[in-house]
């Protein structure tokens, strides 16, 4: 769960108002079926999504448009069954667009505007996404249908992970090709199943390397400022950031913690010392940390006879919450909190901007590995007690 929030992308605004020379644009499609159909165009202006235009389609289904550009523009063409066309147009493109009456997204072709291609390639693969997550959510469903395995929790938890992933990937080889395109921003907000791909943090260098180009060629664009600002804001936490990796970087020795359990008895993490560890950031609050939790279940059960304890930090605000998340959960191992949310100085200390988070300790209280979770945790427990 991200603590910073990206607020200035919501809905992939993109409408770049600078100052250059104005020119005409023309976009002209045909949607093949749509015979005397209305057609909304909308554009994404700073505030909000503007109507610009209501066509009825021909009796080919065709239809045209035409304005000026004096910047970079985005529109959605939306028809009446709520199908899309996003176009980020630009200043003197001819467009042409053709596609078939409810089969856009597998139908949809565009020529003449670059960028537009740019985003239609962004929604191909958002769209085998979405197909692969309704899958699972349907695999999901049958098998709980069985029973309340939690191995089933714990596989889908793993193949969600490995979806997020493998989009994250994505967009991060589309961003470093088009780092100086508009359709950059687009790819900067790309969302599957409401979860943003990308992090602000973890990923901080995409966002600053889109800024940089970005505000050189638009330094008068308003949405652009606003990422600007945005990266500006951002870089003294980054840099303390990675002050932080420093203390709590792969080979250091974890900074002792001493809080107090939920019967109120101070734990110490250095304490366990000879014990492979697993620290864990969480709290009752956070969705994703709650669906790692049979994760954590499943590996302690199996190698905690075998010298493996986890460690976990609530960031909870309340103890009836954070009390009723253990047991809810069957959590079954040390606990502490301050019950501080994110004020809690245990939290600054290791650097903690979202949950779920954690690092792997060796016996001598060496950090070995960082934010395992699902599979990725398994495969190292797996090395670690062969």
């Amino acid at each position: 769960m991200d603590l910073k929030t990206i607020r200035i992308f919501a809905a992939g605004l993109l409408v770049i108002a600078g100052c250059a020379q104005q020119a005409d644009f023309t976009i002209n499609g045909k949607l093949k079926g749509a015979i005397k159909d209305s057609l909304v165009l909308e554009e994404m202006t700073e505030k909000s999504l503007e109507m610009r235009s209501s066509m009825i389609t021909g009796a080919d289904g065709s239809f045209n448009y035409s304005d000026t550009a004096g910047s970079p523009r985005l529109f959605f063409i939306r028809t009446h069954q709520n199908e899309y066309i996003t176009l980020i147009v630009l200043s003197g493109e001819k467009i042409t667009i053709t596609a078939e009456k409810g089969r856009i997204n597998e139908t949809l072709r565009i020529s003449g505007s670059p960028q537009s291609e740019l985003v239609m390639e962004l929604n191909r693969e958002l769209i085998k996404a979405t197909v692969k997550l309704d899958s699972l959510g349907k695999q999901y469903q049958e098998l709980k249908g069985h029973g309340n395995d939690p191995q089933v929790d714990t596989w889908v938890q793993g193949e969600y992970g490995k979806l997020i992933e493998q989009q994250r990937s994505f967009i991060r080889a589309f961003i470093e090709r088009h780092v100086a395109e508009p359709a950059s921003l687009l790819a900067l907000s790309h969302q599957i199943g409401k979860q943003s791909v990308l992090n602000g943090s973890a990923d901080f260098d995409l966002f600053k390397k889109v800024d940089a180009q970005l505000y050189k060629k638009y330094p008068k664009s308003i949405l652009i400022l606003n990422l600007h600002k945005y990266v500006e804001a951002m870089r003294p936490q980054m840099e303390s950031v990675q002050s932080n990796e420093k203390t709590t970087g792969s080979g250091s020795v974890a900074p002792d913690i001493s809080l107090p359990d939920p019967d109120g008895k101070t734990q110490t993490l250095s304490s366990l010392r000879g014990k492979i560890v697993l620290l864990d950031f969480w709290a009752g609050w956070c969705g994703p940390c709650r669906r790692e939790n049979p994760n954590l279940v499943t590996a302690y059960a199996k190698y905690h006879d075998k010298g493996f304890e986890i460690f976990q930090v609530s960031l909870d605000k309340t103890k009836p919450e954070w009390l009723a998340a253990i047991r809810q959960d069957g959590l079954n191992w040390i606990h502490v909190s301050d019950l501080k949310f994110w004020n809690s100085p245990v939290a600054r200390l290791y650097g903690i901007e979202s949950i779920p988070a954690n690092f792997l300790l060796d016996k001598e209280g060496k950090i070995i590995g960082s934010n395992l979770r699902g599979a990725a945790l398994k495969e190292e427990l797996a090395k670690l007690f062969r």
